[in-house]
């Protein structure tokens, strides 16, 4: 199985609430409904770190296809090319608003 865990942060004039809505109502369900993929969970964040470095992250997102050829066969369907377009709304546009990388390896010691 391959997961992605993707950092989000929204753009700094939509507030929390609109954001989460748009998350949990628009943007995640249509990744959900994607065949391809095998799990879809969201996480909300209050970011306590904030040092000023870098801007609060509000989201994480993980991901799971079954492999990488099914997770580009989700990433070149209409449905995702619509979230795409939805997120630009919602979402910072550069690599600071949303970052994924691949789960190498997972580690539950409780």
């Amino acid at each position: 199985m391959l997961t992605l865990m993707t950092v989000i942060r929204k753009r700094p004039e939509v507030s929390t609430e609109d954001f989460r809505r748009f998350m949990e109502h628009e943007y995640g369900p249509t990744y959900a409904s994607l065949p391809q993929v095998r799990e879809y969970v969201q996480y909300y964040l209050s970011d306590t770190g904030q040092d000023g470095a870098e801007e609060p992250i509000d989201a994480i997102v993980r991901i799971s296809f079954d492999s990488q050829e099914t997770m580009r066969e989700a990433l070149a369907t209409e449905a995702y090319r619509k979230a795409h377009d939805l997120r630009q709304a919602y979402m910072r546009d550069t690599s600071v608003g949303i970052h994924s990388a691949v789960l190498e390896r997972q580690v539950q010691l409780v």
